[in-house]
């Protein structure tokens, strides 16, 4: 499938948020009324994608820092006892409203935040790239782009900082992975 255009921009007040509803109450109230306050704390990140009139939100994605604990990163990452926990990036929320799901806006965020996640990983040091799936399809959705399942939370997935960024660098060089 090949994903939709539509603009994805930073987040802000201006936007219409009040009609949109992906089908999870928690991810629809976040954007409606935390969404603006992660971003004046700077505890978020968030993009929105708009229809094409550019006004209304169609989905929208947020990140902020984490890290795994130690015994966390040893079971997630397979590597026996770390010293030290592990820095992330959190993809903290990613939602489509429903008038658009199945469109490719999803794929489309998705791509959009693992860019600019890649972009970041130049400047500032981080193993991994953490997302804590919905449900069962989302764990489906984040898998398909090769995110893994932490063995003990089958619903939090990860991908390696240096997989990510071997992914748009073959990508860059003509060769997709």
């Amino acid at each position: 499938m090949i994903a939709l255009e539509v603009p994805i921009v930073a987040f802000g007040k201006s936007f219409d948020r009040s009609r949109f509803t992906s089908g999870n109450a928690d991810l629809d109230d976040w954007l409606r009324t935390k969404a603006g306050q992660g971003e004046r704390s700077d505890n978020t990140r968030t993009f929105l994608a708009l229809d094409p009139g550019g006004e209304r939100v169609i989905g929208y994605y947020a990140t902020t820092t984490y890290r795994l604990e130690l015994d966390e990163a040893a079971r997630a990452l397979g590597a026996g006892k770390r010293r030290y926990p592990v820095p992330a990036v959190l993809l903290a929320r990613l939602a489509v409203d429903g008038e658009w799901a199945g469109r490719g806006v999803g794929r489309t965020l998705l791509v959009h935040a693992l860019r600019q996640i890649a972009e970041a990983s130049r400047s500032v040091g981080f193993e991994v790239v953490v997302v804590h799936a919905a449900d069962e399809s989302a764990v489906t959705f984040y898998a398909r782009y090769g995110f893994t399942a932490f063995v003990s939370h089958p619903r939090h997935l990860l991908m390696p900082t240096k997989q990510l960024r071997a992914t748009f660098e073959a990508e860059r060089l003509g060769h997709p992975r």
